[in-house]
């Protein structure tokens, strides 16, 4: 089996990054930080670079990279379909915010942290320990996971 891309995305594709967090791919976006820069996490991490600049992707330095035409998001996804794949066991195991694991965590343990309707109507709850962001599958979550099956029936 081979190893699960990583990617650096730019600024500009900042809910491209969002809906590949939502796949499970580690998916880092630097804001403000110049190409040289993104150069070196590139290489260090062995991340695909996915931009909308023709400058960037054109470069002849040798990097990963991903040309992206599109400006809709869900259009963007379709353009790398060849680098990601849809694993029911990773969808939503990273946070859309920081791109951190998430974690399973009890709901008794973050009651005041969410509304009541949520809390009696859902009993699994995943957290981010980077940045506190809650998440359960509510109905966000299911239309969400409909969008990316129909992007991904499409293409396969």
């Amino acid at each position: 089996m081979s190893k699960r891309p990583k990617f650096l995305a730019a600024e500009n594709l900042a809910r491209l990054a969002k809906w590949l967090r939502f796949l499970g791919y580690d998916t880092e976006l630097y804001r403000a930080v110049g190409f040289n820069n993104k150069l070196r996490i590139l290489k260090k991490d062995g991340r695909i670079y996915l931009t909308r600049c023709g400058k960037e992707a054109g470069s002849n330095i040798a990097f990963a990279r991903k040309l992206i035409r599109s400006g809709n998001h869900l259009e963007q996804l379709r353009e790398i379909i060849d680098f990601v794949a849809i694993d029911q066991k990773r969808i939503f195991t990273r946070c859309s915010i920081c791109n951190s694991g998430l974690y399973d965590i009890k709901k008794e343990k973050i009651r005041e942290l969410i509304p009541d309707y949520i809390y009696e109507n859902h009993e699994e709850y995943r957290i981010c320990r980077k940045c506190g962001k809650i998440y359960w599958k509510g109905s966000h979550f299911l239309e969400m996971k409909k969008t990316l099956e129909q992007i991904f029936k499409k293409i396969g």
